[in-house]
């Protein structure tokens, strides 16, 4: 989709004219028109004045395959940098991945209306907690083996919660 295209469609979904998006960006209208008819192309300071004005990213204006949030919101970088080799995997791989994310964001809003809220934010700070001290004192441990561990911690806890109930 061109840089032109996304400008109206955009523009269209907030309901804007270019009169008010001219006020909301300080881009003069005129000029809005010839972007969007593709005359002539902005600078990125006037990319970055639209796109804040239509609180989308610069990148999804600029780039085909951005979303209009950007990928910037993204705070874990930890997370960040997996979701970067997963789009290394092959198509399949990842069609699992995206289910097994549907899945667990499916577990989180059900577990969220089934238990109280602070439930969760203790057994997930408490987690959290344990992995940081495994982390802090465990430094000839890589990331994966310390992750292999709790995992195993956690299935035996479970294991053992199981046969007491």
């Amino acid at each position: 989709m061109t840089l032109g295209t996304k400008l109206k469609e955009l523009r269209a979904e907030k309901g804007l004219s270019q009169a008010a998006l001219e006020a909301l960006s300080g881009v003069n209208c005129k000029l809005l028109s010839k972007y969007e008819n593709e005359r002539i192309v902005p600078s990125a300071d006037t990319l970055r004045k639209i796109a804040e004005a239509l609180q989308i990213s610069s990148d999804y204006l600029i780039f085909d395959n951005a979303p209009k949030d950007g990928i910037s919101t993204l705070k874990d970088l930890v997370l960040f940098e997996k979701f970067k080799e997963v789009e290394k995997m092959s198509s399949e791989d990842r069609g699992m991945i995206k289910n097994m994310i549907d899945a667990l964001l499916i577990k989180s809003k059900v577990e969220s209306v089934i238990k109280p809220q602070q439930d969760k934010d203790s057994w997930e700070s408490r987690m959290q907690n344990t992995l940081e001290r495994l982390r802090s004192k465990n430094k000839d441990y890589s990331e994966d083996e310390i992750l292999r561990i709790v995992d195993k911690a956690v299935e035996e806890v479970r294991s053992d919660q199981k046969t007491t109930h």
